[in-house]
């Protein structure tokens, strides 16, 4: 894999990294993660992405990683944009329109991030807002490329992103599904503790297939060669 390809595989995978290793490091390291936040958090919902790494080692590394992941992320969009022009999969401005809320999603991770185990109100609105907008720019710009390519996927350069595009339409559904979901959960139950482990089980899982959904894009970059053909700076 080379240029756009790897930019975004990569984009996709250190928030992986970065999310699951923090919160192992933590654990190993023995910082204020007691046994009660020690779980498999997909199912068992006993901490949440920011508990896991805002503290201890696990802090340093998370940054270390998401910091960059923020750049590519950033780039990847950037790549985005460009590959549907050239395919000329819908008019410039929408093309556009999806990479800046991408890259407002990417934008405000930096700040979530940067600010993740400070303390002070200030601080923790950048947090809160940061992660707001980094998670919604993100998921509604996978969403409009999604409802770009979706009526195209079997016309769009002989049928090879049909699969693709299914893959990447699948995962953005989940988003959306469990978007909807924590939107209505407190209608549901009750228990703040069984809502608490709500609250983290979604963003878990949340998380994962936004970030695998940057992991299909470099596929469909790759099936459409487009970093064989990208030049920074083209017309």
């Amino acid at each position: 894999m080379t240029g756009p390809v790897t930019i975004v595989f990569l984009a996709g995978l250190l928030p992986l990294i970065a999310a699951h290793a923090a919160y192992l490091l933590n654990i190993f390291a023995g910082t204020d993660l007691l046994p009660q936040f020690v779980c498999f958090p997909y199912t068992d919902g006993c901490v949440s992405i920011s508990r896991a790494a805002r503290s201890g080692p696990g802090l340093h590394l998370f940054r270390a990683l998401m910091l960059p992941g923020a750049v590519l992320l950033l780039l990847s969009w950037e790549f985005v944009r460009e590959w549907l022009r050239t395919l000329e999969a819908c008019t410039p401005q929408r093309a556009w329109f999806i990479a800046g809320l991408g890259m407002l999603g990417a934008f405000f991770l930096v700040f979530y991030v940067t600010w993740l185990g400070t303390d002070g109100e200030w601080y923790r609105w950048l947090r809160r807002y940061g992660v707001v907008f980094y998670f919604g720019g993100t998921a509604l710009a996978q969403l409009l490329l999604v409802w770009v390519l979706w009526p195209q996927r079997h016309q769009m350069t002989a049928g090879r992103l049909a699969k693709p595009i299914a893959l990447l339409t699948a995962l953005v559904s989940l988003q959306w599904t469990l978007g909807v979901f924590s939107a209505f959960k407190r209608l549901i139950f009750d228990d703040p503790e069984v809502v608490d482990r709500l609250e983290s089980i979604i963003e878990w899982c949340y998380a994962l297939p936004m970030a695998s959904c940057f992991i299909v894009i470099a596929w469909m970059f790759s099936r459409t060669r487009f970093h064989a053909r990208f030049h920074v700076g083209s017309p």
